[in-house]
């Protein structure tokens, strides 16, 4: 038996040696390594959504209920990821910086897996309540970032290079409790509050998204010898694909929070759940419906 332990590590880690000059074996998907915690984690997100639909945003309906919902459990995942990821990387910035091609631990690859069984989940349930363009650009963004993380788990390597996008996350805390004061209402009566998130949300954007997204394509493009081909498209290629996303979104941002003017919000800026709610509330209507 411990012949075979033995043998079954040797075998591991020989697949290891040199991976990144190959392409990724997408077959390991089935393997138990991932298969088992990729299911666990799409149960974890699936049971979130199950409780949060049953007992949260009771007095919304339709579509600005079905956004509630949603913006909840993509709330609760970027708490997990971005602060995760943040975490990891006040820790152990020479991993981040110096190793970010082969140092490999099996219990770091659980973060970008958890973050796959959530895309995965985010997908299906738009695909259930919502088609349209922006579902169509959220899905197309959780292709690829799905592409991106399997691309570092079944290799075993470029996992801190996965933390390193993951750090978006931290900027998505602050985009969804955004979004989440705009459908509710909650921005109206908590002026205050609401400003403090807005210009957060738009500080973490400018650190957590676009600069990290300039270090990974630099670094990438600087290391380019040391990987296969694919890799670099997906890092250097794809990465320019999600800065492109990136400066949409954030001209949208400031299009609807005002910075762009009257003609940014009117022609910029878009408001998902004011396009599916025909009706406009007041601010009595919102402390009416929140008492």
């Amino acid at each position: 038996m411990l012949a075979h332990c033995s043998m079954r590590l040797s075998t591991d880690f020989d697949k290891n040696i040199k991976s990144e000059m190959r392409l990724p074996p997408f077959a390991d998907i089935f393997n138990a390594s991932f298969r088992i915690p990729f299911f666990l984690y799409f149960i974890l997100f699936q049971t979130i959504g199950y409780y949060i639909r049953k007992y949260a945003w009771k007095n919304y309906s339709g579509f600005r209920q079905y956004r509630l919902r949603n913006l909840t459990v993509c709330l609760i995942h970027s708490m997990i990821s971005g602060g995760w990821s943040f975490i990891f990387m006040i820790f152990n910035p020479t991993v981040m910086f110096k190793d970010t091609l082969h140092w490999y631990r099996s219990w770091a690859t659980h973060l970008p897996i958890l973050s796959v069984a959530y895309f995965v989940c985010d997908s299906l349930d738009m695909l259930r309540h919502e088609l349209s363009r922006w579902t169509i650009e959220l899905l197309i963004h959780h292709l690829g970032s799905i592409l991106v993380f399997l691309s570092a788990i079944l290799p075993r390597k470029f996992i801190p290079y996965a933390y390193w996008a993951l750090l978006m996350e931290v900027n998505s805390i602050f985009l969804h409790l955004r979004s989440l004061m705009q459908i509710t209402g909650y921005g109206l009566i908590k002026s205050r509050l609401f400003q403090l998130i807005r210009y957060t949300n738009l500080l973490t954007f400018l650190i957590f998204r676009f600069a990290v997204q300039i270090w990974q394509i630099h670094w990438a493009l600087v290391n380019c010898h040391s990987f296969h081909l694919y890799y670099l498209f997906v890092a250097a290629g794809g990465g320019s694909f999600f800065f492109v996303l990136n400066i949409i979104l954030f001209s949208r941002i400031l299009a609807s929070d005002g910075f762009l003017g009257e003609y940014g919000r009117s022609h910029i800026a878009i408001n998902r759940f004011v396009l599916n709610c025909p009706f406009v509330e007041t601010n009595q209507d919102v402390r009416t419906r929140l008492k």
